[in-house]
């Protein structure tokens, strides 16, 4: 999934982690994010790198985990379509 991420436009971070930030705290299941993850994620966000390559493919995986469709639905809307497809495939695979 990294790979798939890195091909999204910096300027495009700060909005995106925004978004995927908002999937993750919005989860009712508290468990869908593992908890090394989660930690990362912690992590990230004290050292205000949330919006970096880094940032984004952990909430992007965290997103994922907690709900696919909106966080696709995400992408999609800013105009991140292959990155999409490319998410879809990952997730597929390790299933």
């Amino acid at each position: 999934m990294e790979k798939v991420t890195e091909k999204i436009p910096a300027t495009l971070h700060e909005n995106l982690s925004q978004k995927l930030i908002d999937v993750v705290l919005g989860s009712q299941d508290k468990n869908a994010v593992p908890p090394e993850l989660a930690k990362k994620i912690i992590y990230l966000w004290r050292q205000d790198q949330l919006a970096t390559p880094t940032g984004i493919y952990s909430l992007t995986d965290a997103a994922v985990k907690v709900d696919a469709k909106t966080t696709y639905a995400i992408y999609d809307e800013l105009g991140l379509k292959e990155i999409v497809a490319g998410l879809r495939s990952f997730v597929s695979e390790s299933n």
